[in-house]
């Protein structure tokens, strides 16, 4: 369930950084860097549990870290929506599951 989530997350703000940029907007720049910046981070997760240099960040620190990743490009917004499309994504896949 962790990687779905990750999956849902960094496709989530994928989207968020398609919609910047065809909006146009004047800090659409700096928002976008910071969707990109934080999907880095929850790529770099798919590669282990944090607990080895390199190879993410440790859990307890994760969402910290995207929230940094977020404020620094004013793009808190997205990663909230993001969030919140990727659980969706998890409640509406868990009870196709049931």
């Amino acid at each position: 369930m962790r990687e779905t989530f990750l999956q849902a997350l960094g496709r989530e703000l994928g989207f968020s950084a398609r919609l910047i940029f065809t909006q146009g907007s004047p800090e659409g720049l700096e928002q976008a860097r910071a969707c990109n910046e934080m999907m880095i981070v929850i790529w770099a997760q798919f590669s282990g549990s944090g607990q080895v240099p390199g190879e993410g960040y440790p859990d307890e620190v994760f969402l910290p870290v995207l929230r940094e990743k977020a404020d620094a490009g004013g793009a808190r917004h997205h990663l909230r929506e993001a969030v919140e499309g990727a659980l969706r994504f998890l409640g509406h896949r868990q009870a196709r599951d049931v």
